[in-house]
């Protein structure tokens, strides 16, 4: 009966807590709102609502049959512009400018300063309204608390970005606002930011709660940049039919893995097609003329064979592609198969087998790197993976996370089931 007592006050406590939190984020979301409308910012049949997918607020049609329009004054954009017209906010000088050129560009480090400086205003900033309406937290893995990532290159280039910008806070020996507070500025500028001709990266406030996609088929909005005329920039309906209650979404300017999705915007796609993982096929290091021989060969057809493969999932397509097999098949040939090959007949090795006995070799040898590719990176099987996601326990990182995972493992896994059939073909 006491558990059952606790269980009922903890849900009770949970329900008071969420009941709080939908308060403040619609006083927050009113005056974020009353601000556009005091700016003549025009918004015409949109909503902005809490996110059905992600945390935080999100852009949503409200008519099946008007289109879209967002035109927004440029006085509420937020650029490099504004923090050098600003009177209250000191630009960082040259020097601390060419020492971290090597960490992050000019207007991303000027933008993120410029952007701690408003928040610390408080109400007395100009964009106060909108300040208050960004996350205070994200999901990329720079704010992970836990390593969600394994041992893959996400980590490591979460670590190198951590200490580029760790070094760069240094240097610009802030005695107001801790690294934590650069990272949060740093993360909002990189991920929510947009590329304009006129005033290069800025924030644009209601523009930047609609979410990306990856694929233009599946983008409802695409930008127009700044009308001169209006002096306002626009964001416009595209082809795409558009339903009441429908998420408006931007096309991202290119198209993202998911290791750069997780990365730098903190979510990823499930089966993104534009997942893969690098195979850097190794020579090996002896000199002797063969091995000389091999290198020539394959520097005079490196339009077809070369060392550096992309393993992805593609319909109707082997993972493990003819070029790759072909690269292989010259790597691991023996002194006898050598004397059949030069550059006119090297072609050959695309459409066809050297030998039986080559072939095993070939096959083996890729699965020497695929295992390499596994036991490095990778804590954990791609089933306990799966199993994990089926989770209701996951928070947004994990979950992202193992989004990536998963998929790099199934390319795995579908390199090595496509070996061994044809390893067993072999016999």
């Amino acid at each position: 009966m006491k558990r059952h007592l606790e269980s009922n006050v903890d849900n009770e406590v949970h329900i008071e807590k969420q009941r709080a939190k939908l308060n403040v984020d619609e006083e927050r979301l009113n005056l974020f709102k009353n601000w556009l409308n005091e700016h003549n910012v025009i918004w015409d049949n949109i909503d902005i609502r809490s996110s059905i997918l992600y945390k935080g607020f999100s852009v949503y049609s409200t008519s099946s049959e008007e289109l879209p329009n967002i035109q927004i004054p440029t006085i509420l954009l937020m650029s490099n512009e504004s923090a050098k017209n600003s009177s209250t906010f000191v630009l960082p000088t040259f020097d601390i400018l060419d020492q971290t050129d090597q960490h992050i560009d000019r207007e991303t480090l000027i933008l993120s300063l410029f952007l701690l400086h408003e928040r610390l205003k408080g109400i007395q900033s100009h964009w106060y309204p909108y300040i208050q309406l960004l996350p205070t937290t994200f999901t990329t893995p720079l704010f992970h608390k836990e390593n969600y990532v394994e041992n893959t290159s996400v980590f490591y280039l979460t670590e190198t970005m951590r200490q580029s910008m760790s070094e760069v806070w240094d240097l610009i020996g802030s005695s107001t606002f801790q690294l934590e507070d650069f990272l949060w500025a740093y993360t909002a500028i990189t991920s929510r930011a947009f590329k304009l001709n006129e005033l290069g990266t800025t924030l644009i406030p209601l523009a930047d709660l609609a979410n990306h996609v990856s694929f233009a088929h599946e983008a409802n909005l695409y930008s127009m940049g700044i009308n001169k005329e209006t002096d306002r920039f626009v964001l416009k309906a595209t082809e795409k039919k558009i339903l009441d209650g429908e998420e408006l979404c931007l096309k991202y300017n290119n198209e993202l893995a998911n290791w750069q999705l997780l990365l730098y915007y903190g979510f990823t796609i499930e089966n993104n097609p534009l997942d893969s993982i690098l195979l850097e096929l190794k020579m090996d290091s002896n000199d002797t003329y063969e091995m000389e021989i091999k290198k020539m060969l394959l520097l005079n057809l490196s339009e077809d064979l070369c060392l550096e493969h992309e393993l992805k999932i593609t319909e109707n397509e082997p993972i493990i592609s003819e070029n790759l097999l072909a690269t292989l098949r010259l790597i691991v040939m023996s002194n006898e198969e050598l004397e059949q090959f030069n550059i006119s007949n090297l072609n050959q090795l695309l459409s066809s087998m050297v030998s039986v006995d080559n072939e095993g070799r070939v096959l083996n040898k890729l699965l020497i790197f695929l295992n390499e590719l596994k036991d490095v990176p990778y804590t954990t099987t791609l089933e306990e993976n799966l199993n994990r996601f089926q989770s209701n326990q996951l928070n947004d990182d994990e979950r992202y996370s193992l989004i990536y995972l998963i998929g790099q493992k199934q390319i795995l896994d579908n390199a090595q089931r496509w070996i061994d059939n044809a390893l067993s073909q072999l016999k």
